[in-house]
């Protein structure tokens, strides 16, 4: 527990001086690093991708996206980057065939572009007014819908939500979840005084809410189908970058078209 509280310590005070202490273009880098590890862990490190080449080309990728989301997020070079990625993952089949096969591109192509994308959608969030601030509000959906369901669940938990893939998850945890996702972003967007309509903002919550265990589950299923305990090492306690950015990834681009629906971005 120590070691999960230090590690989590010195996460957060990394965040904080690059977010609001360093220039922009250093969260860009920051956000490609994690992009380029959270590649490697869905792919080469846990055996899933066994195809060298294809693990290389979706680090590769998943550095580039987030250069590529904060300096141009026209569609034209999004699809660039999705049609390259693709290409080059079915050519790396083509002259590895026989050692590659469907899953392995399909998991490279998502682990190089898709992931990386959902996550970079947090600095067209950022560029805005007040975006340093306004980034928070996908973690706080995301970090709180967790801590809501995990105390709950502690306490209250009677009916199992998804036994067959988190044998610990209750149905009591899940609504937990919810109810401190929606009291802490109401908190959050008075604090930041954000003109949302206060129903868009509850069933908005209700919906991250929703999303955020349905992000946390999704990544779990994939450690249960490939025998995986934690994504990585990366940080200590915590396990590897997807193990603490798996609801992340869902909530920062429902994030980014609820605040975009009110009126926000």
């Amino acid at each position: 527990m120590l070691t999960r509280i230090i590690s989590g310590a010195v996460a957060i005070v990394l965040f904080i001086a690059v977010v609001y202490f360093l220039p922009v273009e250093c969260f860009v880098v920051m956000l490609a690093a994690i992009s380029a590890v959270a590649a490697y862990e869905l792919t080469g490190r846990n055996g899933i991708v066994k195809t060298g080449a294809l693990t290389a080309s979706a680090c590769i990728f998943a550095a580039a996206t987030p250069s590529v989301v904060y300096y141009s997020f026209e569609t034209m070079h999004i699809f660039a980057l999705l049609f390259g990625a693709m290409a080059i993952s079915f050519a790396i089949w083509l002259f590895s065939y026989g050692k590659t096969n469907l899953v392995m591109v399909m998991t490279s192509f998502f682990a190089g572009v898709i992931v990386p994308l959902m996550l970079s959608v947090i600095l067209r969030i950022r560029s805005v007014e007040n975006g340093e601030y306004l980034i928070l509000f996908p973690f706080i959906a995301a970090w709180l819908t967790d801590t809501g369901a995990y105390f709950t669940g502690v306490f209250l938990g009677r009916h199992k939500l998804c036994e067959k893939i988190s044998p610990k998850k209750t149905i009591e945890g899940s609504v937990g979840g919810i109810v401190a996702c929606v009291a802490s972003l109401f908190v959050f967007s008075h604090i930041m005084n954000l003109s949302i309509d206060p129903v868009l903002l509850a069933v908005g919550a209700v919906l991250l809410s929703a999303i955020a265990q349905i992000g946390d589950l999704s990544f779990s299923i994939i450690k249960r189908e490939y025998n995986i305990k934690d994504y990585g090492n990366i940080m200590p306690g915590h396990g590897g970058v997807l193990d603490r950015f798996d609801s992340s990834v869902f909530t920062i681009p429902a994030s980014y078209i609820l605040l975009t629906i009110g009126g926000i971005l």
